[in-house]
């Protein structure tokens, strides 16, 4: 019975390092985006700086806004790679889920400058996020308010 014991104690402990070892993390060839926002006719709202959650993210956020849309402007953004990253708008930082988020799409690049564009109607959420949706967990985060 110890035997047993021990067996399922060193295959929870070995399951919890392999967890934290690869959860949202995936080796590939890192490409640096260099996507240009042409800001003729627009107006810019505000810059935030990125806050790193579970993985290192750093960078600005810009919003520039005009009549009809809202533009997110990535600019020197980095953050570490995983599979399935996707950028979220979202009302609750401690519940992204739950709280209410719109899906921009898949994350552009894990380094660069980019950008998102939205109706003014999203102006109501209260953060930008980098969320791996496989894992449920949060890379990164903006406040966009």
């Amino acid at each position: 019975m110890k035997t047993l014991s021990r067996l399922v104690v060193f295959f929870g402990i070995f399951s919890i390092i392999l967890f934290f070892s690869f959860s949202c993390k995936k080796k590939e060839k890192v490409t640096v985006m260099n996507q240009s926002f042409d800001t003729t006719g627009y107006v810019r709202i505000r810059t935030q700086a990125f806050v790193s959650d579970a993985h290192t993210t750093t960078g600005e956020l810009i919003i520039y806004s005009n009549s009809s849309k809202l533009v997110y402007v990535f600019k020197n953004f980095k953050t570490d790679d995983g599979p399935n990253l996707d950028v979220w708008l979202v009302n609750d930082i401690n519940n992204v889920v739950s709280g209410g988020y719109l899906d921009l799409g898949d994350l552009k690049s894990i380094q660069g400058n980019f950008y998102y564009e939205t109706p003014n109607s999203t102006a109501s959420y209260s953060y930008i996020v980098v969320w791996c949706s496989d894992f449920s967990v949060k890379f990164g985060h903006a406040f966009t308010i």
